[in-house]
Order: C-alpha cells, then structure tokens, then sequence
C-alpha cells in the first residue's frame, strides 16, 4: 500500500515523472518515509555526506549556511514535492548546507545507491540535475500547456513548422527599372498575373508594381503609360528570408499591410508569396481579420472584433505558437483597428492641423500586449505657429482623443480605460521638456512605458528621436537609472516568506493574483534596467535580453527570456479560457487551480524576479520613490 502511495507522489514530481511506472515501482520499494519535528536538523554542514535524498512529502525545510560570525545566509525554502541533499550525495564527501526542517515535515527517503544507479541509467533524469533546473521546468509545463490546446486542423500547425522556401510555387516575373508602363502593363495581362518585381541590371529587387498600383498611380491621375515603370513601383521592398518559418513572413505581411512579400535566399530573389499561398497552407489566416478591418469604413462595425481575436489566439495557442507570435499577433491587430479608426475620424473632419504621429508606448510599444489589450496611445505633434493655431490643434486632437477611447470601448477591445489620455497629446518640444523633468520628482505625469514608444502612424523619425533621447539621457545618469529602478522595485513579485503564494484576500479576486502586474510587468522592468544600463535600444523584452546575451555575455538574460515566455503563456491560456466563459478577460489567475508543475515554475520565476531585484537594489536604488 505505501509503495502505491510512493508512486502515485512520484508521478508529479519533477524529474520522477519521467520514468516509467515499472522503474518508480522498483525505486519505491527502496524508499523509507521519515517524520522530523519542527526545529530537527536532517543535514549538518561540513558534516557526513547525506546517505538519502530527502523527497519532501509535507511541511518543509530551510537550506542554509553558518558564518564564521554566526549568522546565517538562508540558500532557499523548500516545501512539498520539492528535494534535498542532491550535491551531498553526487559529492560523496561532506554536506555543503545546513537542513532544518521549519514545520513538521514528512519526507520520502531515497538511498543514495537507488539514486545513484537511477542517474545511471537514466539519461533524462540524469539530463535534469546537468541542465538548469529552472530551464527544465519551463520545457516541462510549456509543453504540457500546449498539449492541453492540442487539436483541431494541421495546417495551422504548418505555418510554424513549414520555411517560406517550402511553398514557393514558382520564380517572381521581373522587369527592368526602365521598361514602360505600358510595356509592364501588357506583360502582365499576357502572362495573367497580378504584379511584377522591379529589378536593376545586375537582377536584384529594387521595387514592385502591381494591379492596384496600375489603377491608383497610372489610369487614375491619367500618368502617360510611356513613362518608366520606376515611377509607379513601391519601393522599398519588404522581404524574408527562404528559411523564416510561415508565420514570420505572415507576421511581416500584416505588419506592413502588404499583399505580396518576397523570399530572399543569400541575397538573390527566391520567390513571391502571396495572402493566397497562406490560406492555400493554412485553410485560413490572420490576415483575413486584417482584410476584414481594411474594409470596415464606420466605427460600429468594429463593436464584433473582439470575438474574432480571441478565435484567432485559440488557433495560434492550440498549434504551438510561442507567447511571443501571439503577443505580436494581438498588437499588429490593435494596430490595424487603430489606424482604421483614425482613417475614418480624418474623412469626417480632414488631416490634422499640424503633421503628427500617433504612437503606442508600455505593452503595445513592446510588440506584447494580451487579450487584456490596456494598449496606451500618445501623439507628438509639431508645434503650432500661433496660439489661435494652437488652440485648434488641442481641440482636433481631443476630438480624435474621444472618438479612439470611445471606439476601442465599444469594441470591448480597451474594457473602461482610456487609450489616449489628454496628458500624453503634446508638440514635441513639450515632450522633450516632460523628458528632461522625468525622475527628478516634478511631476510630469510620465512612466517607464515611453521608453518603449513606437510610432503607428505618421513620421516614424518623430517618434525615435524622442525614445532616443530619453534613453541616452537616463542611460548617463545615475539619478534617472536610480528614478526607474524605483518605479520597477515598487511591484513586488508575489511571494511570501515561505514561497506561499500572495493572493487578494477578498473582493471580486479573491485567492487570485495580477499576473501581469506583479510577474511580467517586474520582468519587463528588470530587463529595462539592464538595456539602458549597456546602451542596448531593441524595442521588445525578447530582444533585449537576446542582445544583453549575445552582445554583453549576460547570463540571466536566458532564465529571465524563459520565465517571461511562461509567464506570458499562462496569462494568455487563462484569458482565452474566460473569453470561452463569457467573460471579459483580465490579468488575474487563481495559482492553486494549475497543476503541481505550473505552480512549481511560477514560484520559480516569481524567485528569480526576487534574485534580480537584489541585483538592482545593490546597483541602483537608494530609497528614492517616483512622483
């Protein structure tokens, strides 16, 4: 009967879930179980090597090391389903910590020869304790959230699975810079194709003329078809590489509101793909949801998008695409619905009175918003001549302040927030001013987020050239560096002394946590800290922490891009579930409904967050708080 109850434990612990059930009952016969009243001492530093290792069935223990001056620096606390003396035991010589238990704490002892031959002749076990821990949880719950959304069509499936250079049909036609239009024209009828790439003498893509290009830059302004065909081609090219997987290349396309995208192989022209060659692979595609929005011409019919994002994120989630494919999908999306919206506000009441680019900062500026959406928007504009011109141009942009907030509620896509609030609409000399006062207790109104600003609309340049200067700024002073490590510091990661889990304790929430305020948020803003502290200007989490590693050997960066990604995936897999409930999704979850794994891994990435913010708090912080 205990051997049973041995290895029904086993089964959801990391890594005896591995084996198979014939192995766990062999090693089960072997172990004793073993109670120690609160205070005990199991293992003593430098003492005898553990003979065991200690499997903690209920309660917990304290790893620790003594000081020469008597204190102690506490190594970790570890609770159910959790081991100990794993480096006494492949040591063979001496205990390295401290073992107390600090309740009273049944534990599963496994001798050190079952251990011992287990590693032997297991090579993914053995694989466990080499490779990182933490790493090897992440692979284990990712794939069992994905296995949890497994079904439905293999198509999707393909687009993660299938190089651009797999579905090339057939070699682009050409055509050189200075054949005629009409001479394209007749080509293309002849040949009963739709468009045509534009290529130098030496045969590389210069630019591309299409059927819509024919319609909108020669019949409608009557341009004289003996003119070269350069003077219609949109230039410049947007392209991928043969060996990008389907949805890079469909990503890529949405983004840049392309039909056709080109395939490069070392350099040379490989092929063309198209909307079609997409659905063809997949039976259907996001960008018919962004076809859907191109067509919409009045705000009301927006108010049935949000539906169509959630089907759309239960396909990607079902067929393995990563949190940040998705992530990516939802902001390019939000994207497009912006600018629509924009697109229609300016056929009822004209172009701005100055030029001005709308931009998306925190999550949306990162490539990273969720269902949850929250996308916060802000305007830079030039400076108005006159203040009768400026007082125009406040109310022109109030006004497209209003109908943005109004759009993006009534389409459930923004819940009761506001996009774009009043504060965050200001010429660009406004904004370098609120920049230069940022972190110096003044009270501009800013945040981390507009480290992070990415124009959406209008002149891209107005827009970097302000994140640009923020970053240099913060990244030379101390001062700054010390102000955003105090806005990130501020949230927590929700752990309590014992690793238990710090929930709501009452109201709508109740037992639950914010997942994206107290896990990703603390992440992000880790990652933050270190980029400005190398100088390293990537625009997403992910590509922040790829070139601290590739570029600056930080080591961290991998746990930190791992934890992210879980974290993100479980926030994303529990918003989908209450959009299947009916619900408006938020950033709550309930820790204690996931699996032992699940919970397992996100107090392990909560712990990490903690790890870094020691890190911080020794480089960075002196108390400061932000205003």
């Amino acid at each position: 009967m205990l051997q049973e109850e041995i290895v029904d434990f086993l089964k959801n612990v990391i890594p005896f879930n591995l084996l198979s059930g014939e192995t766990l009952g062999k090693m089960a016969a072997d172990i004793a179980m073993d109670y120690s009243p609160r205070g005990e001492e199991i293992l003593q530093q430098d003492g005898p090597p553990s003979e065991f290792l200690g499997i903690i069935k209920k309660g917990g223990v304290k790893v620790f090391q003594a000081l020469d001056n008597d204190e102690e620096v506490v190594l970790d606390l570890r609770g159910e389903g959790e081991h100990f003396g794993m480096l006494s035991i492949l040591s063979g010589d001496r205990s390295r910590n401290n073992v107390v238990a600090i309740e009273d704490t049944i534990c599963y002892k496994v001798p050190r020869k079952t251990v011992l031959a287990l590693l032997q002749e297991n090579h993914e076990v053995n694989q466990y304790f080499i490779k990182s821990f933490f790493v090897n949880l992440l692979d284990k719950t990712y794939e069992e959230t994905r296995k949890a959304y497994t079904g439905g069509t293999t198509g999707e499936q393909l687009l993660f699975s299938t190089a651009v250079r797999d579905i090339v049909r057939a070699e682009p036609r050409t055509v050189a810079l200075d054949t005629t239009i009409q001479q394209a024209a007749a080509d293309m009828a002849a040949q009963r194709i739709g468009s045509l790439v534009v290529v130098d003498s030496a045969g590389q893509p210069l630019g591309m003329v299409t059927d819509r290009d024919f319609r909108e830059k020669v019949v409608a302004v009557a341009r004289d078809v003996a003119a070269p065909v350069r003077e219609i081609m949109s230039a410049p090219l947007i392209s991928v590489d043969a060996e990008d997987n389907c949805f890079e290349a469909l990503m890529k396309m949405i983004r840049h509101r392309i039909h056709h995208i080109l395939i490069l192989e070392n350099g040379r022209l490989l092929g063309l793909l198209t909307n079609h060659d997409f659905m063809l692979l997949q039976g259907s595609s996001p960008t018919v949801l962004v076809k859907e929005i191109a067509h919409v011409r009045t705000i009301a019919e927006l108010q049935g998008t949000a539906p169509k994002f959630y089907k759309a994120v239960s396909s990607l989630l079902r067929h393995g695409a990563r949190p940040h494919n998705i992530t990516g999908m939802i902001t390019e999306l939000l994207e497009k619905i912006c600018n629509t919206v924009v697109d229609i506000f300016e056929k009822d009441n004209g172009p701005g009175p100055v030029p001005y680019s709308l931009f998306f900062f925190g999550a949306g500026g990162r490539h990273e918003l969720t269902l949850s959406f929250g996308v916060e928007m802000g305007i830079v504009h030039q400076d108005a001549a006159s203040p009768d011109a400026a007082k125009e141009t406040a109310a022109y942009f109030n006004r497209l302040a209003e109908t943005l907030n109004s759009a993006m509620q009534n389409c459930r896509i923004n819940g009761a927030g506001q996009c774009l609030q009043a504060a965050n609409i200001r010429a660009a000399s406004a904004w370098r001013e609120g920049f230069k006062k940022w972190g110096t207790g003044a009270g501009t109104g800013l945040d981390a987020g507009f480290f992070d600003m990415r124009a959406v609309r209008g002149e891209k340049a107005r827009v970097d050239s302000l994140r640009e200067y923020l970053e240099k700024r913060t990244g030379q002073s101390r001062g700054l560096m010390e102000a955003v490590a105090a806005e990130t510091l501020h949230e927590r990661p929700p752990l309590g002394f014992f690793k238990n889990f710090v929930v709501e304790k009452g109201g709508g929430h109740k037992n639950e946590l914010d997942l994206y305020r107290r896990g990703i948020l603390p992440l992000v803003g880790c990652a933050r800290i270190f980029s400005l502290a190398k100088g390293v200007a990537r625009g997403s989490t992910l590509g922040r922490l790829k070139e601290l590693t590739s570029r600056h050997g930080f080591k961290v960066a991998e746990d930190m891009g791992q934890a992210f990604g879980y974290l993100n995936s479980q926030l994303i897999r529990s918003q989908l579930h209450q959009a299947e409930e009916g619900l408006t999704p938020d950033n709550f979850i309930n820790p204690y409904s996931l699996t032992n794994f699940e919970r397992k891994t996100l107090k392990e990435s909560f712990q990490l967050t903690a790890r870094l913010y020691d890190e911080i708090e020794g480089d960075y912080w002196s108390g400061k708080v932000l205003p």
